[in-house]
């Protein structure tokens, strides 16, 4: 006679198992998510004070929010008295009359006043959007990054070194465009890379049944990348430059999708069966988002805007083809006329910006940090603002993580060696991503074009990217090795907690923290830098 006996498992082993099956995919991005907000919403409100281009996009907002598009002001060089007004909780006493001209897009200032709307007028109100954008960054690109690398710490770790850097923080404390613009950009990047994904997917599973090209795949991850890019296009016009180097980018993923799937005429498959979709999903998608950023814009002047604000206020040039008719196109054009009129007036301004700034820098100086953007500079005496010198200094530079940025440029240079010869797609990404928002400011500079430090948030997702990725290409031949796995873990947490030491010394001077004159100093490593 036999018997059966149960056995039962070690609660150590058993609870390993449960462990194991939590979604550590999900909890480990939002946990780095929860630190990212913990840096952003902390002081927040502080300084109290209009800060730099806050000038135009706190009150343009506030503008969207109350008229539906941009409202004049009543403003010096200082940005008073309308500033004042503004601070004071008072805005409508610094309005003057009509629409006003705007240098961007509303969709961003359209985000601001989201945040406002809830929040109110005060400076916490007019930056939670930033804030909540800075955030959701973070957790896209862990994602993101995890999706790359197959690995969750290394997923995580791109998260953290982005929440660390110090140009993230300070964007996702303003009210400015910035952030939205990073936050779009790394969206549409990572939808791309799970079309990738899943498009790869498909075409293995279909190539048997279907021509020498390969089979029709829907892509429906690209319409949310073409979303993505309108939303980034809208808030600034930077962001096309991105949105045209991954259109192509996933275009050549689609061609190498379908030669590794077997198809015998990949190139054919891909102009045949991907091209016209790809056209429709990502420019035509973005194009009609953008023009629905603008509907504030449409409908001023109308009984709509009547109806929806209260008042009618004509946005700016909104009535320009009624006063100059056109022989060739149909009256009900006209709002498209005269908004592409505002266009070229815009086009215009921006490339006739060359007036010397002293915050001011060029783009061959934004990878090694060579002159951040001081965005706010106030001194205190003995006891004022938490002083407790002679004379302090509160600052806000926008200062990126230096342990961050310059190792970098080297991850770059091994990623771009690793694409060129290894045909690593991931390389590829992270460098031609770097270089698409890099790279198209150049011949701009070369005209004497007045630019700043604030334009290299996009580059740092990718500088990131290629950090985690350099990380993963040396662990990779070592996985069947404990103990050279165990140093290089060691070896990258050690240098994550160095990023995070560099952040913690300078955050002073990002978050207008009243440190004294000489700690001040102390933190200023380069000449360009005070």
């Amino acid at each position: 006679m036999t018997a059966s006996v149960a056995v039962e498992e070690p609660p150590a082993l058993d609870q390993r198992r449960r462990l194991g099956a939590l979604p550590w995919g999900w909890i480990g991005p939002l946990a780095v998510s929860a630190l990212a907000g913990l840096l952003v919403f902390h002081r927040l409100g502080s300084p109290h004070a209009i800060v730099w281009d806050e000038t135009y996009y706190a009150k343009d907002a506030w503008s969207l929010l109350h008229y539906g598009v941009e409202h004049n002001w009543h403003i010096g060089r200082d940005g008073n008295p309308a500033n004042a007004y503004f601070l004071a909780g008072h805005p409508v006493a610094g309005l003057a009359g009509g629409g006003e001209w705007a240098a961007h897009p509303p969709l961003g200032k359209w985000f601001i006043a989201a945040g406002m709307a809830v929040f109110g007028t005060g400076p916490f109100g007019f930056r939670f959007a930033a804030g909540v954008a800075g955030v959701l960054a973070v957790l896209i690109l862990a994602r993101t990054a995890r999706r790359m690398t197959g690995s969750t710490a290394l997923g995580c770790a791109a998260g953290l070194l982005m929440a660390l850097d110090g140009s993230w923080l300070v964007s996702s404390r303003m009210s400015m465009l910035d952030v939205f613009l990073l936050l779009w950009v790394v969206a549409g990047f990572g939808c791309l890379v799970v079309d990738r994904d899943r498009t790869r997917a498909a075409l293995a599973a279909g190539i048997e049944d279907a021509s020498r090209s390969g089979p029709f795949v829907r892509h429906g991850w690209r319409i949310g990348a073409g979303v993505c890019f309108g939303l980034a296009c809208g808030t600034k016009w930077s962001g096309l430059y991105a949105m045209a180097f991954f259109w192509l980018l996933a275009l050549l993923w689609d061609r190498n999708a379908r030669k590794s799937a077997g198809a015998e005429r990949p190139w054919r498959g891909m102009l045949k069966l991907d091209l016209l979709p790809s056209l429709l999903q990502f420019w035509v998608l973005a194009g009609a988002v953008y023009l629905a950023s603008w509907w504030g814009w449409f409908v001023s002047g109308t009984g709509l805007q009547k109806t929806l604000f209260g008042q009618i206020v004509p946005g700016y040039q909104r009535n320009w083809a009624e006063a100059h008719p056109s022989g060739i196109w149909p009256s009900f054009l006209d709002p498209i006329r005269s908004l592409w009129h505002y266009h070229a007036i815009t086009l215009d301004f921006h490339d006739g910006v060359t007036q010397p700034n002293p915050a001011q820098s060029w783009p061959w100086q934004w990878p090694y940090l060579g002159r951040p953007a001081v965005m706010y500079h106030a001194s205190a005496e003995t006891g004022q603002d938490g002083c407790h010198a002679a004379k302090c200094v509160a600052e806000v530079s926008h200062l990126g993580t230096p342990a961050i940025w310059w190792f970098s440029i080297a991850a770059l240079i091994a990623m771009a060696l690793y694409g060129a010869f290894l045909r690593d797609w991931r390389a590829v990404a992270a460098v031609g991503g770097y270089l698409a928002s890099w790279l198209p400011w150049f011949p701009a500079a070369f005209a004497d074009r007045t630019m700043y430090s604030t334009y290299t948030l996009p580059m740092l997702p990718f500088a990131v990217l290629a950090i985690v990725l350099l990380f993963d290409g040396i662990i990779t031949p070592y996985r069947g090795r404990p103990v050279w796995r165990a140093l290089i873990w060691t070896g990258g947490g050690a240098y994550v907690a160095a990023v995070a030491v560099n952040l913690l010394y300078l955050y002073p001077i990002l978050t207008a923290q009243a440190v004294p004159e000489s700690a001040w100093h102390d933190r200023l490593w380069l000449p360009g830098w005070g």
